[in-house]
């Protein structure tokens, strides 16, 4: 059967949803789909229909055209995949052949010669590709600066361009074109998708405890599409909610266990922010266990692993702490037996050099001193002992871990609530040239930057970190 023509009858993509996929749009969810506008902005509550409409009218593109290339950016590759994930449930209603390109597992290429192809949100893995489609999902997550790279894409296509998302701030490209003036922007399609004014009576009970779980704020941006927060919080409350647990314990630091015997020891990791005059010191002492699962291997019979990443301990010290206090701290806490010779220090040497290296080095403590220098660069380099580390990739390495679940954080600790806060007020900034910047908020981010060194290091060396038999990781 030759499948490079046989849908080239269905120019109408409501036509070809309800023929060939067996799905009706209604209202403005067929405007949408029917749409001959080149630029599309779709902001819509989460459910509104966005992901099912997008992939039908992606797929309806690439069957119906031939050497047509769609491409999905989302915040990350996951995400992007679920979406090429949905456009491949639907091409299979197809009976198509599909084949998929060995560089991108998510990909789908058709017999026309047209393909779908899933991208992260990385502004040197979206240069050198030419679309004739290209859709941003959770657009108002994703960085100006990618925006800034995606855009070419379209250049010798003359392509469209749909971003659609959920509002996630007054800042960003997703914000300043949907509040742009139709004369100064392209002729965009705007559709708004609020929740409904009359919802069922199972909506109204969801909808009735999210307003009891969120802000005013949040609700009004979730639900009524509302641009309402001034910053973009890099770490949904959702991510927060999952790895923020009671199940985990705090470090007990009267604890006196021997734990030479144990098969799979901790071994720790220590975040430093050393603080400046306005500023707080602060640490946060992460820990990599590997534990067993309970299962075998089906084939080996070998019992199965996982490994674990705790946050059990987070202190703040007052501002203008004296650095000989703070390394005095230190001391008694990595003396510790069951840190001592097992835990790495990732201190924050940023701004002041060798001489905070020096004082560290001084006290002799019982570990493998890791001084970091956060930059603005796009690479992670040496120099010397030192490690050149982008903030970008502190920050995205965290919240990375945060939103798979990855890592577990202690509500036993002390100061767990102020760990909590720094990360819902953290956030995300960029200016129209897509130069993005990371911060707080409001108030101080002094254990989040601990926090983020520590679970960097540990993610790049977890592998090595590992003894005994082969683990079944998370990842």
């Amino acid at each position: 059967m030759d499948h490079k023509n046989v849908f080239h009858d269905i120019s109408d993509p409501v036509a070809f949803a309800h023929q060939r996929l067996g799905f009706t749009p209604q209202g403005d969810q067929a405007r949408l789909l029917a749409t001959k506008h080149r630029y599309v902005l779709l902001n819509c509550h989460r459910q509104w229909g966005k992901t099912t409409l997008t992939s039908i009218r992606a797929v309806h593109r690439a069957v119906t055209l031939p050497q047509q290339q769609v491409v999905i950016l989302a915040p990350t590759m996951r995400q992007s995949q679920i979406l090429a994930g949905r456009c491949r449930e639907y091409s299979s209603k197809l009976n198509l052949p599909l084949k998929t390109d060995g560089k991108n597992p998510g990909s789908l290429i058709y017999p026309n010669g047209s393909a779908i192809l899933p991208l992260p949100a990385h502004p040197d893995r979206v240069r050198g590709f030419t679309a004739n489609l290209l859709i941003i999902d959770e657009a108002a997550r994703v960085p100006d600066e990618v925006y800034a790279a995606a855009t070419p894409m379209l250049a010798t296509t003359q392509g469209d361009l749909w971003l659609l998302s959920t509002p996630h701030g007054r800042r960003g490209f997703f914000y300043e074109e949907w509040m742009a003036q139709e004369a100064a922007r392209h002729p965009w399609l705007r559709i708004l998708g609020q929740v409904g004014e009359h919802p069922g009576r199972m909506e109204r009970d969801f909808l009735h405890r999210e307003r009891q779980r969120k802000t005013a704020e949040q609700f009004a941006e979730e639900y009524g599409c509302e641009f309402v927060t001034a910053g973009r919080n890099v770490f949904l409350d959702e991510w927060l909610d999952n790895c923020f647990t009671g199940e985990i314990p705090m470090f007990d630091e009267n604890s006196r266990e021997d734990l030479r015997l144990a098969r799979h020891r901790p071994i720790y990791y220590l975040g430093l922010d050393i603080g400046k005059l306005r500023d707080h010191a602060a640490f946060v002492l992460l820990e990599y266990r590997v534990i067993p699962t309970g299962k075998r291997d089906a084939a080996s019979f070998q019992p199965l692993y996982k490994r674990e990443l705790r946050v059990v301990l987070a202190e703040q010290f007052r501002i203008k702490t004296a650095y000989r206090d703070v390394i005095a701290r230190l001391q008694r806490l990595c003396n510790h037996p069951h840190l001592a010779g097992y835990t790495n220090l990732l201190l924050d040497a940023t701004g002041k050099g060798e001489p905070v290296e020096e004082m560290v080095r001084d006290a002799k403590l019982p570990v493998t001193l890791v001084p970091i220098s956060i930059t603005a660069g796009g690479k992670v380099g040496v120099n010397g002992s030192w490690r050149m580390v982008p903030k970008v990739d502190l920050v995205t390495n965290l919240e990375f871990l945060l939103e798979r679940g990855l890592i577990k954080i202690s509500t036993q600790m002390p100061q767990s609530d102020l760990l909590r806060n720094e990360l819902r007020q953290f956030e995300r900034r960029s200016n129209r040239g897509g130069h993005l910047t990371y911060g707080a908020g409001s108030g101080h981010d002094d254990l989040v930057s601990g926090f983020s060194m520590a679970a960097w290091w540990a993610w790049r060396n977890r592998k090595g970190a590992l003894t005994g038999p082969e683990l079944k990781a998370l990842d």
